[in-house]
């Protein structure tokens, strides 16, 4: 791939699943970006020229306000669908990075990551395998970071069962034992203090009955501060599962954090 001058959007295969990369209006190939990788949530999805966050005004404007923060460039893989952050998902992940370490005006080295929902699971999956130590910043809104907890949950129980190939009926333990090595909790709460970790935010609805906060974000924010990472826990009161829904809100929090790329 060769990029141009300016802002423009490209869709390509990375280890056949579909990815695209958008870049900035000020964009010169001559000075390279920094990357900013965003993972879709349920239902989400990058085809032959089509995606849900490109396509999307709404969603669009998040990415939008990351990129004028930083000047970053931003891609994403299809990662093989509702993926719960299973291995398909992370080595497509990894795919697309080591596809635009080839391509000149990126910055691989000033990495950062963008998700929500199941897109968590993919996120602290790459960063506790193939990107550890390599992601600078992340930001997540409303992200799964908990796959135990999503099955004892029940709500989402299936749809992450079929992700890993375990059918939606195995009793509770039974299925946590099958996926327990790709859950990213026991992960994370492993890390030993000093691990290099990226400056995080995590953003969720307090009264988010779909992910819960006291067994996902605030997890999360407890076993990346014992690691000694930087991190910031942001609840809104009065907000469930659409942290989307701020808009201008959550755009200018996103201008801000990515400034650091």
């Amino acid at each position: 791939m060769k990029l141009e001058k300016g802002e423009q959007k490209h869709y390509f295969k990375a280890e056949g699943e579909w990815c695209y990369i958008w870049t900035p209006p000020g964009f010169d190939p001559g000075k390279p970006a920094p990357l900013l990788i965003h993972h879709h949530g349920a239902r989400g999805y990058i085809r032959d020229g089509e995606s849900d966050w490109l396509d999307t005004p709404s969603k669009a404007a998040f990415l939008r306000a990351a990129m004028e923060g930083s000047g970053c460039v931003v891609a994403s893989s299809h990662a093989c669908g509702d993926h719960w952050g299973n291995p398909c998902s992370v080595e497509a992940n990894a795919a697309l990075l080591k596809y635009l370490e080839g391509v000149d005006g990126v910055d691989t080295g000033r990495l950062g990551f963008m998700g929500g929902g199941l897109g968590g699971a993919i996120i602290w999956n790459s960063v506790l395998g193939p990107f550890a130590g390599k992601v600078k910043a992340v930001a997540v809104m409303q992200a799964v970071a908990n796959l135990s907890s999503v099955v004892r949950e029940q709500k989402f129980k299936d749809v992450l069962l079929k992700a890993y190939g375990v059918p939606e009926d195995t009793p509770d333990d039974a299925a946590i034992e099958r996926i327990i090595k790709y859950d990213p909790m026991p992960g994370l709460q492993a890390l030993e203090k000093g691990t290099s970790l990226p400056r995080t935010i995590i953003y969720h609805g307090a009264k988010d009955d779909n992910i819960p906060p006291d067994t996902s974000a605030k997890m999360l924010a407890e076993a990346l501060t014992k690691a000694g990472g930087d991190v910031k826990l942001e609840l809104f009161d009065e907000v469930g599962h659409n942290t989307y829904a701020m808009g201008k809100a959550m755009e200018d929090r996103l201008r801000s954090f990515f400034s650091i790329l």
